[in-house]
């Protein structure tokens, strides 16, 4: 899975480490219940790994199983779909006769935009506490994966778990770049004015200050593969460099009037950013010399 901006399918197996008997299926249905529930169901052990997927999605559709849990209730397959994203799993037992939960794995088929599967095997790599693609019993695995899922290999699977984690995690250091960029920009806007209707230059100043600010806590955030920090970081820094930013008030109180127009094309009303080609051959213009 090369190019991460297309849609595609990917398959990966992850390891179950816990199941518990807290989720049922309502026979009339086919539907996922909690234990909760008071209709007619049937225990089923969803399993860590599968419970972590579904809590990672934004916004699913309750899942529905394609095969129905039986004398063994934690070997199973279900289908859910999440905005454009269509997630598959299938629970399976690959060692011990299926008698403990670490002789479980789960295949787990992600059909969708592949920047949005990314994100979700980040996430859900970030909030576990074992590393999915490590296999507890690995001759088992390899003999289940060869009959089961030949095109897959123990090597292969770590190598498109890590792939994707490693997708997410470039994609949004690109976008805390672009917003440096952004930053540097609307401060050298900035620079060029002192004075104009319906902005103040020391309130824009702040903003920067505080823009900056939100920076260093997207770039901390993504350390900590907190990508929701990041977001909510980026989205103030968006607020900020759009309060700061003149043009606004340029457009807004004097008919589009810029104070160069090769500063013209940093405009958060049409473009937020600027590419550091092109920033590099904006001027900064000498004010002293009017004077």
């Amino acid at each position: 899975m090369a190019d991460y901006s297309s849609n595609g399918t990917v398959v990966l197996v992850g390891q179950v480490t816990k199941a518990k008997s807290n989720h049922r299926v309502e026979k009339s249905t086919r539907l996922l219940r909690n234990d909760k529930f008071l209709g007619n169901t049937e225990v089923v052990y969803l399993g860590n790994l599968a419970s972590a997927i579904i809590a990672a999605l934004e916004s699913p559709d309750t899942p529905e199983f394609l095969e129905l849990p039986g004398y063994n209730e934690q070997k199973w397959r279900l289908k859910t779909i999440s905005g454009p994203l269509t997630v598959t799993i299938t629970s399976d037992s690959y060692w011990g006769l299926g008698l403990v939960t670490s002789g479980y794995l789960n295949v787990i088929e992600l059909d969708g935009p592949s920047s949005v599967i990314a994100r979700l095997v980040f996430d859900l790599v970030a909030s576990s506490s074992w590393q999915p693609w490590r296999l507890k019993h690995a001759k088992s695995a390899r003999k289940y994966l060869a009959k089961t899922w030949p095109n897959i290999t123990i090597e292969s699977n770590e190598k498109a778990w890590l792939n994707l984690v490693k997708a997410c995690k470039g994609s949004t250091q690109e976008l805390i770049e672009v917003m440096q960029h952004a930053i540097e920009n609307v401060e050298k806007k900035i620079r060029t004015i002192d004075e104009l209707e319906g902005w103040s230059k020391s309130r824009a100043e702040v903003s920067i200050a505080s823009a900056k600010y939100d920076l260093n806590i997207a770039r901390e955030a993504l350390q900590d593969q907190n990508i929701p920090s990041v977001e909510r970081a980026i989205a103030r820094i968006e607020a900020a460099l759009i309060e700061s930013n003149p043009d606004n008030a340029m457009n807004e109180e004097n008919n589009g009037y810029v104070v160069d127009e090769k500063l013209a094309s940093i405009r958060f009303d049409d473009d937020l950013i600027v590419k550091p080609t092109e920033d590099e051959s904006i001027p900064l213009l000498d004010l002293t010399e009017s004077e």
